[in-house]
């Protein structure tokens, strides 16, 4: 596959558009608590870990397996 079709398959990238989004839409909006948007920055940036976690085992199963 060609990088840029991996790159936009990729739920870690789509994750982290949504993370810098959401951070510069709720940086603009004045009276947007910042403990909510970082809460949900905290939350993103715990599911693009989980799935670079799941990523690694599945890379690491299928070369135990060869």
């Amino acid at each position: 596959m060609k990088p840029w079709e991996l790159l936009l398959r990729s739920r870690k990238f789509w994750l982290a558009v949504v993370a810098v989004a959401q951070t510069a839409v709720f940086a603009l909006v004045p009276d947007f608590p910042d403990e909510v948007w970082q809460a949900i920055n905290v939350i993103l940036l715990w599911l693009i870990g989980m799935i670079a976690v799941e990523d690694a085992a599945k890379k690491l199963r299928v070369t135990n397996d060869e």
